[in-house]
């Protein structure tokens, strides 16, 4: 009686482990979302905050987690640390890295190199990050490498004739995708998306905006905001077509190119999941109520819903961050 008995409560408290193993599975698994919204208000006219929403939240209810009068804006998050430009130690629209857990706490200004205001990306496996950085006055728009551990910066490009924007590494960290365009303007040449392997070599020319397009002569994105899926190999990117702006894919070696977005609404600022389950964009509803939602999708099925509230109008560019594990539940 007493095997018996022993092999019930074994079986029970194995039942039991097995459980909780999987509601906390289920927990480090779900992501917030980070954004970032234009709250002007009496001390500064410019203001943009980053709000954090949980996408399970059915009141769509956000929280600002920076909270402060500068000019604040992440395009990155990576686990449970959020990576933003911001103005709050210097003069106006001087942007400086910084990076803050995903509640707001542990602020953290990670390098002296100033920074444009650009997409960047990091290399987890070598603590790097690739920046777009004016390290000089009268040098701007050049990739920089920074190191995330003491803040050391080293240049990746040095070519002052041509504007680097955006760069991506590839999900081994072998490659970079970035966006180059000429300093001086010139007719028919638009900035477009390219690819360097790590050791600088190999530079090649992935998309080519088309001349014909009405969006040709316009001011908006010809190429812009890449992001490298995770796990299918492709590099997703922003470009203006006719009269709207939307997302669209290249595979890295430019043979394949394709548009993402369908929702005939324009669609800029986008992320992935880590998992490469999820996507992840803005998406201007219409000129009447000028309202900007974040919008996620599942990348499998392609359902889509609407995260965000209409308290505020301008909500833009999301990112997936971790959800921090609460040790005391």
């Amino acid at each position: 009686m007493k095997s018996i008995f022993y092999l019930i409560v074994s079986a029970i408290f194995l039942y039991s482990c097995g459980q909780k193993a999987q509601i906390t599975n289920s927990v480090e698994d779900r992501y917030l979302v980070a954004f970032n919204t234009f709250e002007p208000d009496s001390l500064a006219k410019d203001n943009w905050e980053i709000r954090v929403l949980d996408p399970e939240d059915s009141s769509k209810h956000s929280k600002n987690i920076s909270n402060h009068p500068d000019v604040a804006w992440t395009y990155l998050a990576v686990a449970d640390k959020i990576y933003f430009i911001s103005d709050r130690d210097t003069a106006y629209r001087n942007f400086f890295l910084y990076e803050m857990k995903s509640d707001g706490s542990q602020i953290k200004k990670l390098s002296d190199l100033r920074l444009e205001d650009s997409w960047m990306d990091l290399d987890s496996q070598t603590n790097e990050m690739i920046v777009s950085a004016r390290p000089e006055e009268g040098i701007r728009y050049q990739l920089f490498l920074i190191n995330l551990s003491n803040g050391e910066f080293k240049p990746f490009t040095n070519d002052t004739s041509f504007r680097f924007q955006d760069p991506v590494f590839s999900p081994d960290g072998l490659q970079i995708a970035f966006v180059k365009s000429p300093k001086a303007k010139a007719e028919g040449v638009f900035p477009e998306v390219f690819l360097i392997k790590r050791d600088g070599s190999g530079e090649r020319q992935l998309t080519h905006f088309p001349t014909d397009d009405p969006a040709a002569k316009g001011f908006g994105y010809k190429a812009g905001a890449l992001k490298w899926h995770p796990t299918e190999n492709f590099i997703s990117y922003a470009s203006s077509r006719g009269n709207g702006t939307y997302i669209f894919g290249v595979s890295p070696d430019g043979s394949k190119q394709w548009q993402i977005s369908a929702g005939g609404k324009d669609e800029v600022y986008h992320d992935w999941s880590p998992d490469g389950k999820w996507f992840i964009f803005d998406q201007y509803q219409d000129t009447i109520s000028r309202q900007y939602h974040i919008v996620l999708m599942d990348w499998e099925s392609k359902e889509s819903r609407i995260l965000t509230d209409t308290l505020l109008k301008t909500q833009l560019a999301p990112v997936f961050v971790k959800k921090q594990r609460n040790l005391g539940s």
